[in-house]
């Protein structure tokens, strides 16, 4: 009997792990150069070039032919046919926090539900591991809420 309770409790974190990363995706629209030029200087942006370079840094100008970003205190400019992708960056992701909370509570309580299970020998009826699981989930989800996780950007323009 434990090791199938220790069998279901592996399965379910492994489960709930794999949720994190699919619901943390970003399904963003594709701007194009022109709400690249819209943007106030001044702005968070991450810039990705089509060579594989990730550049962080203000937003300065942007022309028809060229973006330029304040980096370090000086200023980087980037040729148009080089820029693979601009994202505006705004802080923090609540959503992503949330997440991750309840995959790492979840699992945590799953642990701690089959520990108590285990201990009491039988005392208590099997639920009482989904249960505590769930809890472990949401006190995870709350704290993950509060502390947020990666950056939420925005994409702005994508190349074709």
């Amino acid at each position: 009997m434990r090791a199938r309770m220790f069998a279901l409790g592996l399965a379910l974190t492994v489960a709930l792990a794999g949720i994190v990363p699919a619901a943390a995706q970003d399904a963003s629209g594709v701007g194009t150069w022109a709400a690249e030029q819209a943007l106030t200087a001044g702005e968070k942006v991450v810039v990705k070039t089509k060579d594989g370079a990730r550049k962080t840094g203000r937003f300065d100008s942007a022309t028809d032919l060229q973006l330029v970003i304040m980096r370090d205190g000086r200023q980087v400019a980037y040729a148009r046919d080089q820029v693979r992708l601009v994202q505006i960056n705004r802080g923090t992701s609540r959503g992503k926090g949330a997440l991750v909370g309840a995959a790492i509570g979840g699992g945590g309580g799953l642990a701690i539900g089959t520990g108590v299970y285990e201990s009491a020998e039988g005392e208590f009826i099997g639920a009482v591991i989904p249960v505590i699981a769930v809890i472990g989930a949401g006190i995870g989800a709350g704290l993950g809420a509060l502390i947020g996780k990666g950056n939420k950007n925005v994409t702005v323009y994508e190349a074709p």
